[in-house]
């Protein structure tokens, strides 16, 4: 079975990183720019994509990059893609 991998992306201007099962990119964490003070600072989000239909991606909004990693983790599980 694939591995579930995170690759950071050199190229973005925030923190930013893909998620990988196998070869097929599966997700993204991402701190957040441009908010104000007081709201969570990163998002994810994942399901296989393009073509995926609208409802089989999951993402969300959190304080913390671990909390973004248990998200992304709880919803491709939850897929079992796991």
């Amino acid at each position: 079975m694939p591995a579930l991998t995170r690759r950071r992306d050199p190229d973005a201007p925030q923190e930013t990183w893909h998620i990988y099962y196998g070869d097929v990119r599966v997700g993204t964490i991402s701190e957040r720019i441009g908010n104000p003070t007081g709201t969570p600072r990163w998002q994810w989000a994942c399901g296989f994509y393009p073509g995926s239909h609208p409802a089989e991606h999951a993402r969300g909004i959190v304080d913390t990059f671990d909390q973004a990693r248990a998200g992304d983790r709880v919803a491709l599980v939850s897929r079992q893609i796991h």
